[in-house]
């Protein structure tokens, strides 16, 4: 039997950490923000009747976008983060499996923290405490049903997903170019399908024949509709992406299609990761759509076949650029690393790091060596940073603001056992055994002033209770990182994953390089001579947000 009271763990709102998330078993006409608010007032209310007030704002997370893994919800991970830290005992739930629905490697993970920081988790009904086994088993089951729930309502909703979709419905969120979303009215019943958009239809129509019927490819199309100004899709400019997928587009020709982009479970270097990678046609499931075509079948399957002779080839699939899904220019488009070979495969140019977008943004590029000694001297940096703290951080202040704070609960509790002692005194049934009036009155206020003093101690007790760090995990890290990117012979990929587990993203800038008039003699500092003259490079600026 789990505890269902709270009096014996002496806890404080301070000292509890509140988590709120939407599940599927919530009303679906309601939105995340009414959701969150209804759990919100349910775990307010409990904690003004078994904690004597709600927890502080600053102690809530709430969970506002979807995922079913720990891995997948910031808030959450937040939360784990805290509890390492002995000032706060207790996280408070509407019910076990909002914290994660997950598999049961998460479910794991969860148990191990909670137990080992001898941290509760409380719901309105059940308290659980993992230091028990019993206590655990319970934890375990509730977390499994969440699972075993999530994984039958998936299967329900995509088998009406399905079928809706067999009937020709749309069901995507974003309507493709060309194409408005709306809603028509089948009986009783709302179906969502498309609506022709003509203004964008006539630029799809434009596409399909400058391609097929005029053979220019995709980038020469995306400049001729910049220079007829018509609006990209996304961005401020067509890209040959963009391009590509719109001549692929079945929707086109008054097609549905399902499960062109199915969730694979790949495993990669020992570690199971989600990818989902588009589909051929011809691999998914084509339905007849409630909409109507923009192009003809005959032009779409020309289209189809022509762009089959002439596939985008790539040699290497393998990742070659350590930097790649971190460089970011400062147009917000990805930087790609670009290797210059002569006919003989030999190096022509060093390589070079180039925005994939730079015929628009005009971000002069860099050399790939010139970045990664930026990198390097960055992670240099962090493990010196690293190092220092942990010669400088010891257990003493954790200690000390533990005994601190035990002296000042221990204090607190004499202060509320005198005051009851007091009114004990002055209700006593003789008058001549109480204090006069204005002599209770004195001291009463006097202790009262007291006690506010301790509580506004113990607040502040609790406010600056240092966190743990664990720097030395952090070195390790960041070194295993450095030491990666001074290894010419290791591959590329292996140095991307171990650099994606210290750094979030680099933000890059570089104003272009301008023409130099240097005067015969003087020392070429920052200008290079090329076939072309004298330039003088300007400085690279970088922001690289560290995982720390």
């Amino acid at each position: 039997m789990y505890r269902n009271y709270i009096s014996e763990y002496n806890l404080c709102p301070d000292d509890v950490l509140v988590y709120l998330r939407k599940s599927r078993a919530d009303d679906p006409l309601l939105t995340v923000e009414e959701v969150l608010s209804r759990h919100e007032s349910i775990l307010d209310e409990w904690a003004e009747k078994n904690l004597g007030a709600r927890v502080p704002e600053d102690n809530k997370f709430r969970e506002v976008v979807s995922g079913e893994t720990i891995a997948d919800r910031p808030e959450v991970q937040k939360l784990l983060r805290l509890i390492e830290s002995p000032r706060f005992k207790a996280v408070l739930v509407v019910e076990v499996p909002r914290l994660s629905r997950g598999d049961l490697e998460d479910a794991g993970r969860l148990m191990k923290l909670f137990r080992y920081t001898n941290t509760l988790v409380i719901t309105p009904q059940w308290i659980f405490d993992l230091q028990e086994e019993h206590n655990r088993d319970g934890f375990e089951r509730e977390l499994k049903r969440g699972n075993e729930y999530l994984e039958y309502t998936k299967h329900i909703m995509n088998r009406g997903t399905l079928r809706s979709v067999s009937e020709g419905n749309y069901l995507g969120s974003i309507a493709p170019y060309g194409y408005d979303r709306v809603w028509i009215t089948e009986g009783k019943r709302k179906c969502p399908t498309l609506a022709i958009n003509e203004e964008q239809a006539n630029v799809v129509r434009m596409i399909f024949d400058l391609h097929t019927n005029q053979n220019m490819g995709a980038i020469n199309i995306g400049h001729r509709l910049d220079e007829l100004g018509i609006k990209a899709p996304k961005g401020d400019h067509w890209s040959s992406y963009a391009i590509r997928n719109m001549l692929s587009n079945i929707h086109y020709i008054g097609k549905i299609k399902w499960n062109c982009r199915k969730t694979a479970t790949v495993v990669e270097d020992g570690e199971i990761r989600k990818t989902r990678p588009t589909s051929k046609m011809g691999d998914y499931l084509v339905f007849e759509g409630k909409h109507e075509a923009i192009i003809t079948e005959e032009l779409f399957y020309a289209t189809q076949e022509k762009l089959n002779k002439h596939p985008k080839l790539r040699k290497n699939m393998g990742v070659r650029n350590p930097l790649a899904g971190l460089l970011y220019c400062q147009c917000g488009r990805a930087m790609s690393l670009r290797i210059y070979k002569d006919k003989n495969g030999g190096e022509r140019n060093a390589p070079r790091l180039l925005c994939d977008g730079q015929e628009h943004c005009h971000v002069s590029s860099c050399l790939y060596s010139e970045m990664i000694d930026i990198v390097k001297k960055v992670l240099s940096d962090s493990i010196s940073d690293f190092e220092r703290r942990i010669d400088s951080t010891t257990d003493d202040a954790i200690k000390y603001h533990e005994k601190l704070l035990k002296s000042l609960e221990k204090k607190l509790q004499d202060i509320e056992a005198r005051e009851i002692s007091q009114w004990e005194a002055q209700s006593h049934p003789d008058e001549s055994q109480r204090m006069p009036p204005h002599i209770f009155k004195m001291l009463n206020e006097k202790l009262l002033k007291e006690k506010d003093e301790v509580k506004e101690a113990i607040k502040n007790a609790r406010n600056t209770m240092p966190t743990v760090e664990d720097f030395g995990e952090k070195k390790v890290r960041f070194q295993k990182a450095l030491d990666a990117l001074n290894d010419p012979e290791l591959d590329a990929g292996i140095k991307n994953k171990l650099l994606k587990d210290c750094i979030a993203r680099i933000d890059y800038s570089r104003e272009k390089a301008t023409r130099s008039r240097r005067a015969p003699g003087e020392a070429p500092g920052t200008t290079i001579k090329t076939a072309g003259g004298h330039w003088d490079v300007k400085p690279i600026n970088i922001d690289i947000k560290l995982k720390v």
